[in-house]
């Protein structure tokens, strides 16, 4: 979550489970429809970013990586040649997903910390290596 403090007022933006514990908090109610709405796009593939304002959520930013034209075809060559696809990512698992499933990924890590993320390129590179 992240956000600014303007006139008074404190913006805040980011996954909806941090903005919604925020927005209780403060003292806030959260539209029962939030969920929904968030589910919604993250099953899509996209990145729900909830919005608030103090108390109050606003609504939701719906963000959406695209995937590149022909890349599930790339990843079928590498299957090919042996190789296999993971997709690591810092995203929910539901938007994860979605977009392994449209890119074509063989499997996918969610919600990976930057560290994590390095430790699984490591241990793919070991296993990768050790493989006849």
């Amino acid at each position: 979550m992240s956000g600014a403090d303007l006139d008074g007022r404190q913006v805040r933006k980011g996954a909806a489970d941090s903005v919604v514990a925020w927005v209780k908090e403060q003292g806030g109610d959260v539209p029962g429809e939030l969920d929904g709405i968030v589910e919604g796009i993250a099953r899509g593939g996209g990145t729900p970013l909830v919005v608030a304002d103090g108390d109050r959520t606003l609504g939701v930013v719906h963000l959406k990586d695209i995937v590149k034209g022909g890349i599930r075809d790339r990843f079928d060559q590498l299957r090919g040649m042996g190789i296999r696809t993971v997709m690591i990512t810092g995203d929910n698992p539901l938007t994860a997903a979605a977009i392994a499933s449209e890119a074509g990924v063989d499997d996918f890590l969610a919600q990976a910390t930057p560290e994590r993320k390095l430790e699984l390129i490591r241990a793919e590179q070991g296993a990768a290596s050790s493989s006849p």
